[in-house]
């Protein structure tokens, strides 16, 4: 199966297939319980928010998730020796799976309301379906790819490994969670009108939304700071510095001026002037820091060795 021998290859593609994996595991939960539970309560403006939705969808979701599957089959050929045959090609197809239910359940589905309007049977249907079919064959695919990742880096540290392998999951999870929130969600706010808004910042329950991004993106805080007694050897200490401080950072802006000058307020009225503002400010302080985390990580994951 593995025809490759070059080390500097596999790493890059197993970072790759790292990055895409977890980046549409996140994307899919988001999906799956933030998103798709709204469009219930989508009526002024429906076939708006509808062909809005469609439209990004095909550059935040569609090609992403198609560019996981490719690399998930790249791993047939590039994969180490190491890694169990049967494993490869179960990520393969429980990748396929995951994405066949995008292309040909979810993206169908909301083409037609773009043009019938809204069925909630068929809403129903379809969150069943993106849950067994979507997010339970992504989750199996991420526990394979831990699987990857702990023999490829079996000579760390047990307590290391696995602190780094939870900012590694932690960190590209956030990379699909974020790619929702700024990039889908912020654009869909504002074709939302004035009567329904309220009943949509409703759902879903804030308790669920903080636990599948708010505490996703700065639990490594908490990782950060073990990393600097417990990380891989090859791991530079200003490495976890730089992390950590961005970290910090876009918490820290987060809680004293996004949340108290937008989503408070948004949360008790409709402002299209503070959404949009919202929007373009996410950009402008969020969006570089979210950037260079991805980088850091990265950068984290090719400096360390294989055994």
């Amino acid at each position: 199966m593995a025809i490759n021998n070059n080390p500097t290859t596999t790493k890059w593609a197993l970072l790759l297939y790292s990055i895409l994996t977890l980046r549409h595991f996140g994307l899919t939960m988001m999906l799956q319980f933030i998103v798709n539970p709204q469009f219930a309560n989508v009526h002024e403006n429906f076939l708006l928010y509808v062909t809005t939705y469609n439209s990004l969808m095909i550059w935040v979701g569609y090609v992403p998730a198609v560019l996981m599957l490719l690399s998930s089959i790249s791993m047939i050929w590039l994969a180490p020796p190491i890694f169990p045959k049967w494993a490869v090609y179960a990520g393969v197809v429980l990748g396929a799976i995951s994405v066949a239910t995008t292309l040909l359940v979810m993206m169908p589905i909301y083409t037609q309301w773009a043009i019938t309007g809204y069925d909630a049977t068929q809403n129903r249907h379809l969150l069943s379906q993106t849950l067994y079919f979507q997010i339970i064959p992504s989750a199996l695919q991420v526990a394979i790819l831990l699987s990857f990742l702990y023999v490829y880096f079996r000579d760390i540290k047990p307590v290391a490994k696995w602190i780094f392998f939870c900012v590694v999951v932690l960190n590209f999870y956030n990379l699909g969670t974020t790619s929702i929130e700024g990039s889908l969600a912020y654009p869909l706010w504002e074709t939302v009108g004035a009567k329904d808004w309220l009943a949509y910042r409703q759902t879903p329950p804030s308790l669920l939304f903080s636990i599948m991004f708010v505490f996703a993106a700065f639990s490594p805080i908490f990782l950060l700071i073990a990393m600097y007694w417990q990380r891989p050897k090859e791991v530079p200490k200003y490495l976890v510095t730089s992390y950590l401080l961005l970290v910090l950072y876009l918490f820290a802006i987060t809680a004293l001026y996004f949340v108290p000058h937008f989503q408070i307020p948004l949360n008790n009225t409709h402002s299209l002037s503070l959404i949009k503002e919202l929007k373009t400010n996410d950009w402008l302080y969020r969006a570089p820091a979210g950037l260079a985390l991805q980088v850091i990580v990265a950068w984290m994951f090719l400096k360390i060795k294989p055994s």
